[in-house]
């Protein structure tokens, strides 16, 4: 009895326009970089695309070496004098919100101040936190 041949999954770079930002929060730097993609390769030689690998591949700062953070194709660099939009940036993006599809038309906070109450909000709930609010929402 023989085996069926199962298609290879392979990643590689995207030659395309497509491409992510990539920050250094040390220089305060921004720079775009290619996408690696998740491909699919069948027996028979055909290729099927499976879409983009966000942060596979690590990438170095071109200024100071150190390791640049992906952060998404929507994310909008501040400038490099604003030290506080940079530290909102950094508050964010380790927190999990990398810039890749709006939320809803959600807008992200621009005072560190505000960070920790817009995290608060939109953090994800453990099933028990949710039942807790539905039970609360019913009274």
């Amino acid at each position: 009895m023989t085996r069926a041949a199962t298609p290879r999954r392979l990643i590689f770079r995207s030659r395309s326009a497509r491409t992510s930002h990539h920050v250094c929060f040390a220089c305060q730097t921004h720079h775009h970089k290619h996408i690696d993609m998740l491909g699919e390769l069948s027996v028979h030689g055909t290729f099927r695309n499976l879409g983009p690998v966000i942060g596979s591949t690590k990438y170095l700062c071109p200024n100071c070496g150190q390791a640049m953070t992906p952060v998404g194709k929507n994310f909008r660099a501040p400038s490099k004098d604003d030290r506080e939009a940079w530290e909102v940036a950094r508050l964010l993006v380790d927190a999990g919100f990398i810039h890749d599809y709006t939320r809803g038309g959600m807008t992200y906070p621009t005072r560190v101040k505000d960070v920790a109450t817009f995290l608060e909000q939109h953090r994800q709930k453990s099933e028990g936190e949710q039942l807790l609010d539905q039970w609360g929402n019913k009274s």
